[in-house]
Order: structure tokens, then sequence, then C-alpha cells
């Protein structure tokens, strides 16, 4: 996707969930437009300072948008990196479709960074995304758009 004098990708969180995710976990091929706005990365395999450089977008809002693979261990997902660890905080929000039954068609997280062996948090944040509305023969498969991390 070309970058464009004056132009920003700033997705709504419905649109993220609807729209991006949905085509990936159905199915998106590498032309289509969904992998030429987000790229596939394992995020974990990273520390958030290397993920910049990831991304195909050209950001100066310091704002990244990857798809990443969910990487269930029971009820808890391991979200460590080479020198620390994602760890969520707050609450997490539903996401409707706002137009038609305004039915559940997602999830967001907000997770914090935190280095190793500091009881700080660090000034990373992630946004996840999950879309709960997906056929349940696409929800029970591993595909590389499980999630969005933002």
């Amino acid at each position: 996707m070309e970058n464009r004098v004056g132009f920003r990708f700033i997705p709504t969180d419905e649109e993220i969930v609807d729209h991006y995710i949905r085509l990936k976990n159905l199915g998106g091929s590498t032309n289509s437009h969904v992998d030429e706005a987000i790229s596939t990365v394992d995020i974990c395999s990273f520390d958030p300072w290397e993920l910049p450089c990831k991304s195909r977008r050209e950001s100066r809002d310091q704002v990244w948008y990857y798809f990443g693979r969910k990487d269930n261990r029971g009820e808890r997902q391991s979200r460590k990196t080479k020198s620390g660890f994602w760890k969520k905080t707050g609450v997490t929000m539903d996401i409707f479709r706002k137009r038609g039954d305004r039915e559940k068609i997602g999830e967001k997280r907000v997770l914090v960074y935190h280095l190793s062996g500091s009881k700080s948090k660090s000034d990373w944040v992630m946004h996840e995304y999950i879309a709960t509305f997906l056929p349940p023969t696409v929800n029970h498969r591993k595909l590389e758009g499980d999630e969005i991390f933002l």
C-alpha cells in the first residue's frame, strides 16, 4: 500500500475487528489489501522497540498495526519477549457492530510492556483485538490472523 501525502491509516475498533481480522481469518491472501496494510509478525519474538521497522506502514504517530497468531497455553496466553513481557491492564472492552443488531463482534485488551527484573511499567502500550463472531470452523483453526495487535 503506497504512502500518500496526508494519508493516515486510522481504522476504528469496529473496522479492525469486522473488516481486517475477519478477512484475515477467512483466508485473506497475500495479494489482498488486508496484507498490504498490516504485516503479520510474531509479536513476542521482538521487544517493542524492534517492532516499528516490521510494519508495512510508516507512522509518524508512533502507532503500528500487526497481525499475530494467538498462542494459547491453557487459560493464560504467554506474552514473554526477549527482554520482558506484555501485561494486561484494565478491563477487556467489548466491541459491538454499530449498524443493525449491534451484535458483539470482538474484544479489545490493553497491554503494557514491562522489562524483566523491573517492577515499573514502560511507556510501550499495545491494544490487542480479538474477533468473537467468526464461524466455529474458523475459530478452531490456528490461523495467522487470530488476533491483531496494535
